[in-house]
């Protein structure tokens, strides 16, 4: 087992509560998209993913220091809200056979958000980001 300091513990349990905090949101998101929306998105889904929007910016903000420290972490951040985000919306388009999931909002959801990633990652690796995954 690796020992860990106080400072990596920290920002793994920080990395813990923001998935399990946007995680919640994107369920709500969902369960709006489902109730509410009668299965489509609509005003008060767009709501719910603008609550996931939010989580993203206060938990970058809240965890800044130690993400700029490490790209790695910061990488890390990135992949658990794409995941979360995009990821879920995918799966409960190809579900629930949204018109448009092919062709309209959400492919460019999936394009943007990819390139997105794809920069973080570059960066995080530019930076030397994968150094600190074994220290």
């Amino acid at each position: 087992m690796i020992s860990r300091s106080g400072e990596e513990r920290s920002l793994v349990a920080g990395l813990t509560l923001y998935a399990l905090v946007l995680a919640a949101v994107m369920v709500v998101f969902h369960v709006v998209v489902v109730t509410v929306g009668d299965g489509t998105v609509d005003q008060w889904s767009m709501l719910a993913l603008a609550g996931a929007a939010l989580t993203i910016v206060i938990g970058a903000r809240v965890m800044r220091k130690n993400l700029i420290r490490r790209p790695f972490a910061y990488f890390v951040f990135h992949v658990l809200s794409f995941v979360l985000v995009v990821g879920s919306v995918s799966v409960h388009a190809f579900l629930a056979g949204w018109t448009g999931s092919i062709s309209g909002g959400l492919v460019w959801m999936v394009g943007l958000w990819s390139i997105g990633l794809f920069a973080h990652a570059f960066a995080s690796i530019a930076r030397g980001g994968f150094a600190d995954a074994d220290a």
